[in-house]
């Protein structure tokens, strides 16, 4: 019996599951020449990162590429940050890569603060860097090399995870110590922990996550989709990163930021709202008319815009992604509330000014075609005709803003 045991083939060792683990690619370009110093914590930064982000999301794969891009910038000025984002944005699309983190040794030029030393742009999945500002060695010349490496390098890889946690959506903290606080001095990195703390660990675990998994252009299931179909599909598998991209952007500033627009829109409501005639159309307008009037002045400015502006060019030849939809999204729904929040201030401040300085005499003379006095009904209707002209003309004006501050608006979400 014992013969006819080990007589028994051996049965075959059961397979071994292998887990996937998902791929994260994060790139960094090299934007023009560095010194030996700049070069040194470039290197040990791109090192430190790759420490933080493994020790932090040990799930998943990480790549940290490099891209030498000494075309880029010349030297002996500030370079424009979108210029760096357009670049960064290339080399992702080019490489497949996920992120990309522009690293230069030039100041970054900036728009609404004194100095800055970082622009993330969620929309892009890019952030541009500056070592400008990051050496120690400026202000403590008793530094030993080491110690002067070490502590540049510190700073960059704080800078690059704070711009890192922007492209993931993540918030200000009001730590010092951590990664997410804004830094209002290049000192203030030297605190970072260079660790996320729990929450935004788990915030940004999803986010990446999110991010690694296939792209809609490379699974076959959707090769046969037409581009409508794509990107309506691209839309519902990705409206959270649409919300988030564009709660980065905060159009509901654009007001404020281009004076063009503002300005163009403001005088158009001035002349408006002291002419008899503007009264007599736009009082006898139907509530239901000046709606649609609104909100086909809306999308139409943006979409005006989107294209004078160049904000969604897009190269002969360039293969439909998923990326690609969202970005443009994004961008379209952003430009769509920036104006939809000036028509807002406009129909506001048409309601204030009837307020303060037209009683209802004037108004019934101005609008004598009614045959009845003018009421609130009429002054809503009047409100929004000329909220929607106001917009149609402040895009007229906005056309004429430089082109590379308004893609500065519409594409930088912060600076840093």
């Amino acid at each position: 019996m014992a013969e006819t045991l080990s007589a028994l083939p051996t049965p075959p060792p059961a397979p071994v599951e292998r887990r996937h683990v998902p791929a994260v690619v994060v790139g960094w370009v090299q934007a023009g020449p560095l010194d030996e110093t700049q070069n040194a914590a470039l290197m040990r930064a791109r090192a430190m990162v790759r420490e933080a982000l493994r020790a932090a999301l040990p799930g998943f794969k990480w790549s940290f590429p490099l891209v030498r891009r000494t075309d880029l910038y010349a030297g002996g000025q500030e370079v424009e940050p979108v210029d760096l984002l357009d670049a960064g944005a290339t080399e992702r699309r080019v490489a497949g890569w996920d992120f990309a983190l522009v690293a230069t040794g030039a100041d970054l030029r900036a728009r609404f603060r004194p100095f800055t030393l970082a622009t993330p742009s969620q929309a892009l999945d890019v952030a541009a860097l500056s070592l400008a500002r990051l050496d120690p060695g400026a202000r403590h010349p008793d530094l030993s090399d080491a110690e002067r490496t070490e502590r540049f390098a510190h700073r960059l890889a704080a800078l690059a995870l704070h711009a890192f946690g922007h492209l993931n959506g993540l918030d200000h903290e009001t730590h010092e110590d951590a990664v997410m606080y804004p830094p209002r001095s290049p000192a203030d990195l030297d605190r970072s922990s260079l660790s996320f703390t729990e929450p935004n660990r788990t915030e940004i675990e999803a986010e990446v996550a999110d991010v690694a998994d296939l792209r809609m252009e490379e699974e076959t299931v959707f090769d046969q989709l037409g581009d409508a179909a794509f990107a309506l599909k691209a839309l519902v598998l990705n409206w959270n990163d649409v919300a988030d991209t564009v709660l980065q952007i905060r159009p509901w500033r654009f007001p404020f930021q281009l004076s063009k627009l503002t300005t163009a829109a403001i005088s158009t409501l001035i002349v408006l709202v002291m002419t008899a005639e503007a009264w007599d159309l736009g009082a006898r307008q139907p509530l239901w008319h000046v709606a649609w009037l609104a909100v086909v002045a809306v999308a139409g400015t943006s979409a005006y815009l989107v294209r004078k502006q160049g904000l969604l060019a897009r190269r002969h030849g360039q293969t439909r992604t998923e990326q690609q939809v969202v970005q443009s999204a994004s961008i379209l729904l952003a430009l769509g509330l920036g104006m939809s929040t000036t028509w807002a201030l406009l129909f506001g401040a048409t309601l204030v000014l009837r307020l303060l300085f037209f009683d209802g005499a004037i108004l019934d003379g101005w609008a004598a075609s009614l045959g009845r006095s003018v009421g609130p009904d009429e002054v809503l209707a009047f409100a929004g005709f000329v909220s929607s002209l106001g917009i149609g003309v402040g895009a007229l004006g906005a056309s004429f803003e430089d082109q590379t501050y308004f893609r500065h608006v519409a594409y930088v979400d912060e600076e840093t």
